[in-house]
């Protein structure tokens, strides 16, 4: 994705599965995410998130 696209508190898709961004860098096109499973919080280049729009609020599933 492209970082200005990238917005707090929506849900996406990296490598490592389903995540929610934190925070973003526009000035690094970074975000820092929060993995869903084991709630982890790592940077990551914003190039590497997908947007999944489909993915459901409240559960790691597809509706």
């Amino acid at each position: 994705m492209q970082t200005k696209d990238v917005k707090q508190g929506m849900w996406v898709e990296y490598p490592q599965g389903i995540a929610e961004v934190i925070e973003v860098d526009p000035d690094h096109d970074t975000a820092l995410i929060e993995n869903l499973k084991d709630h982890k919080r790592i940077h990551i280049q914003c190039s590497e998130l997908k947007d999944e729009p489909q993915l459901h609020g409240g559960c790691n599933d597809y509706y």
